[in-house]
């Protein structure tokens, strides 16, 4: 199979990108979306063809459009995935590939296998790219430009439909990584979603501290970079938060645990301690690129 049209269900940051960034490589994209201005906008930015639609409308004649697709990428909150994947999946042809941008996978992958029919192809996904900003607004077709994409397939996954997808990314300019789901979340929730934690926790014990913020107009690129991506909707992470939370605690209970160690070093006075509690952080993150360009 030779993929020539693409749908994007949900056009926010993540789907508005992949929407771009394909028509840029002269795919055809179908659009589909909860809101009408957002759709309005990618018809005027000539990114969606004509026939995209809104997801909740009552008229099922316009969901015939999807049968055009090749391949879906669903790019939704990580809660209305598998709901997505139920309403559209009626409306593809055999053997069309259909995969999600997800935060997490277990509980994505697990009810996505329950739902999907034979002869369609469901692959888990998660493109590590991302901004503080949200929307269409924000999307650009340059996001995946040297970042990680993680891909979740089954074991019963065919070659020829993993080749296509892969090939779909690559021309995105991501690189593709194979993992479980369970890989995936224990990874994720390392490298993305504790972060978002912590930058979290910064801001709130700033708030805390200044509760006026006047305090920011001394920050200096430290503070605006460590907690830049605190600044990213709500809405969305705490879905992703909750979906990931198992593999989320342990890690929080570590990250207390070494604030409680340079506290006690703090408290003690010992500089030889602090050093080397600096040191092994800095060594460790020196170890080869930090892969992924998630904002």
């Amino acid at each position: 199979m030779s993929v020539k049209e693409i749908a994007v269900a949900g056009l926010g940051l993540i789907g508005g990108s992949i929407a771009k960034a394909f028509k840029l490589l002269g795919y055809d994209v179908i659009g589909v979306d909860r809101a009408d201005e957002t759709l309005q906008q990618a018809l005027k930015d000539n990114v969606i063809s004509k026939d995209s639609f809104n997801i909740n409308t009552g008229d099922e004649k316009l969901f015939e459009a999807l049968r055009r697709a090749d391949a879906v990428f669903v790019c939704t909150p990580v809660f209305r995935i598998v709901s997505t994947i139920e309403k559209i999946q009626p409306f593809l042809k055999e053997g069309c590939i259909i995969t999600d941008t997800g935060s997490t996978k277990r509980q994505i992958v697990k009810s996505a296998q329950k739902v999907v029919k034979e002869k369609i192809y469901f692959i888990g996904g998660h493109p590590m790219a991302g901004s503080h900003e949200s929307g269409y607004g924000g999307s650009n077709e340059n996001l995946f430009k040297g970042c990680a994409w993680i891909l979740t397939p089954n074991n019963d996954t065919p070659d020829k439909i993993l080749e296509e997808l892969i090939s779909l990314i690559k021309a995105l300019g991501a690189t593709v990584y194979i993992l479980s789901p369970l890989e995936h979340d224990k990874v994720v929730a390392a490298v993305s979603h504790l972060p978002q934690v912590v930058a979290t926790c910064l801001g709130n014990t700033l708030s805390e501290v200044n509760e006026n913020g006047k305090i920011l107009k001394f920050a200096g690129r430290g503070l605006k970079d460590t907690t830049r991506i605190a600044r990213s909707s709500p809405e969305i992470w705490v879905d992703i938060l909750l979906s990931n939370r198992d593999e989320l605690i342990n890690l929080i209970s570590i990250f207390i645990d070494k604030l409680e160690h340079i506290r006690n070093y703090l408290e003690k006075e010992d500089d030889k301690r602090i050093k080397n509690f600096l040191f092994k952080a800095r060594e460790y993150l020196k170890r080869g690129e930090q892969g992924g360009c998630a904002d």
